[in-house]
């Protein structure tokens, strides 16, 4: 919505990433559901700042058996034993789950806005933007790295040294900072009265703060979009596009990054998406 020299907009989204694996948890599917406000403020009709905010959470994962080296304890067939705890805090698993995972994070984003009249660059944005991130898990597994079954060897080690080594891939419950700057560039070429080829390409520098790499992370992402805009009428219009990223969802979809996923972040990653808009 755009009044005067101010303009507001608000988007809802719903995020789903779906992986497979061949060991326990096989199934980590990621659901998140987003909220993204931004406040701009136009300086001239080529120019425009704006500070925005996106929150995310992801639904809890549960998962009834979890894979460590060759040792898969939980409650599935596969499992060698099964595991539970009498502490308080662990009722909320309800005897049948061995791991419950939560995720959140909030980004606040500057950006500046500068419109060219130019065949191959319609528009670029600059922007410097920093994310919380904050994960939690629950699991007795962290209780068998001390005590009497931490002590019992298993494939020439013990109990305990595996659950340790295995724990530090788990998402650290220690909230980190996302510190990012990118520059994004869109152009937007009418076709016909009906239809626009569009394309965006944004790269973007990260720069993790307090968070404990578990190997390594890339230091950077590309994310390429382009595809057809289908203008029904002036309020209305259907876009049809493809995305690809060079580092996966790396410095855009932070609720997916975390030790557990990190090394996902070095593969590229394309979608096939479908948007419709209506302004009002």
């Amino acid at each position: 919505m755009i009044s005067g020299r101010y303009g507001i907009k608000h988007i809802q989204s719903n995020f789903e990433l779906n992986l497979v694996r061949p060991i326990h948890p096989k199934n980590v599917d990621l659901k998140a559901s987003s909220k993204y406000n931004e406040l701009i403020f136009t300086l001239n009709p080529s120019t425009a700042i704006s500070l925005s905010y996106k929150e995310q959470n992801a639904d809890e994962q549960r998962f009834n058996c979890y894979t460590f080296s060759s040792l898969t304890l939980g409650y599935c067939s596969e499992a060698r034993f099964s595991i539970s705890n009498s502490k308080e805090k662990y009722k909320v698993l309800n005897n049948d789950t061995l791991m419950l995972i939560n995720g959140s994070n909030e980004e606040f984003k500057i950006n500046y806005y500068q419109s060219l009249n130019s065949i191959l660059i319609d528009e670029f944005i600059l922007y410097l933007a920093s994310s919380k991130n904050s994960f939690n898990w629950l699991s007795p597994i962290e209780e068998l790295q001390t005590g009497f079954l931490s002590n019992l060897s298993f494939n020439e080690s013990t109990i305990g040294s595996i659950v340790r080594q295995e724990i530090k891939r788990l998402p650290q419950r220690e909230d980190f900072i996302l510190n990012k700057i990118g520059i994004n560039v869109i152009n937007n070429i009418s076709l016909n009265r009906y239809l626009d080829y569009f394309y965006s390409i944004d790269f973007v520098l990260v720069e993790p703060e307090d968070y404990s790499i578990y190997r390594s992370i890339p230091k950077n992402n590309i994310k390429i979009e382009t595809g057809i805009t289908i203008l029904a009428s002036d309020s209305l219009s259907l876009s049809l596009f493809g995305t690809l990223y060079k580092n996966n969802l790396f410095g855009y979809e932070d609720i997916s990054f975390n030790q557990r996923s990190e090394h996902h972040f070095d593969k590229a990653f394309g979608s096939l998406n479908i948007k419709l808009k209506f302004l009002f």
